[in-house]
């Protein structure tokens, strides 16, 4: 919400009398810095369309601490849960072009069912250009769902990132309840956020080299938990798919696009 500022004009007229009164030179301003900016979406609950996801929204629960942690302002994080406007996209996406600048961090984050995005809110048609508006090369777009690759692969070409939490025709695996050996929510994330806030906390976040190193957990942790504890597998082979047999999974790619050289967020807090 923006505020609105009444009786402007007076106040513009009082500071330029009393310049002129003083004989001071007004002068404009310094530029502030550059800013990150976040969306955060995350869809849990589909009443009679599809399965619902019950993790309590700790996928973007997860991404908003880490956010938090690293000095992002509050302000500056939009967070929807659930929000089924057909219009989600442009919206989440046009509250970002209103604020980000050519030089600021944009990261837009979804976790969810894929046909909700797909089908829905036509991710492949919609988002690309949605994506372009917003004016900045350092941007980054994070995907929590099955065949999140598909979802990233839709950026290549403009300047920025995407990063995918499992392979184009793979399945994701969210724990649905937290014991000592599994995770509730999405595995990708929850590596990712744990990868991030390890980072020295006087640099940019690298979202990079987080990518590789929640990667490499997830596949260590897909390997070593689910596919060693009974029942876990069973989402899978409902639906085809036995990824134990897999030399490496997950195996999802980095979107990685020219205009973004050192590939991270370039502020470490908001100013």
């Amino acid at each position: 919400m923006r505020p609105v500022m009444k009786g402007a004009g007076l106040v513009a007229v009082a500071i330029f009398l009393t310049a002129v009164v003083a004989g001071a030179r007004v002068t404009a301003a310094p530029t502030p810095g550059p800013a990150n900016w976040a969306v955060l979406i995350e869809h849990n609950s589909y009443p009679d369309q599809y399965p619902n996801l019950p993790v309590g929204y700790i996928n973007s629960t997860r991404i908003l601490t880490t956010l938090a942690r690293r000095g992002w302002s509050p302000d500056h994080i939009l967070l929807l849960r659930d929000n089924r406007d057909p219009a989600l996209l442009r919206h989440a996406t046009g509250w970002l072009a209103a604020r980000v600048r050519p030089g600021d961090g944009a990261l837009f984050y979804v976790a969810g069912e894929y046909q909700f995005f797909d089908r829905d809110l036509k991710w492949d048609m919609m988002f690309p250009a949605l994506w372009k508006r917003v004016q900045t090369p350092h941007r980054v777009l994070i995907v929590e769902a099955c065949f999140a690759e598909r979802m990233t692969a839709v950026v290549m070409g403009i300047p920025g990132l995407g990063l995918p939490a499992v392979g184009r025709d793979e399945l994701d695996w969210w724990g649905f309840r937290e014991t000592d050996r599994l995770i509730r929510g999405g595995t990708f994330t929850y590596f990712l956020a744990r990868a991030l806030e390890s980072q020295p906390p006087d640099a940019p976040l690298d979202f990079t080299g987080a990518f590789v190193t929640a990667v490499a957990d997830a596949q260590q942790y897909f390997h070593t938990v689910i596919a060693t504890t009974p029942r876990a597998l069973e989402p899978f082979h409902a639906r085809g798919s036995f990824p134990e047999h897999l030399a490496t999974f997950p195996n999802p790619h980095l979107v990685r696009e020219a205009g973004d050289p050192a590939a991270s967020v370039k502020a470490t807090s908001d100013p």
